[in-house]
């Protein structure tokens, strides 16, 4: 998936929900053992800037950073 998805789309089926409900109820706790790497993963892609396209899950790498060499 390369495409953000929506917080605020509704859950088809499920009247007045949303994923960020759903992402409310099952994420909060970011410091869990599932969470708590992804979390961690997120803070250094902040840090580099790097967020620019969502997480994907067993990548072959868990973050996409290039180096722009300047020449002197």
């Amino acid at each position: 998936m390369n495409n953000r998805l929506n917080p605020a789309h509704p859950i088809s089926g499920l009247e007045n929900h949303t994923v960020s409900d759903y992402w409310s109820w099952a994420y909060s706790d970011i410091l869990t053992n599932t969470n708590r790497s992804i979390f961690a993963e997120y803070l250094v892609g902040a840090a580099l800037g790097v967020l620019d396209t969502p997480r994907i899950e067993w990548d072959r790498c868990d973050l996409h950073y290039h180096i722009r060499w300047k020449s002197r």
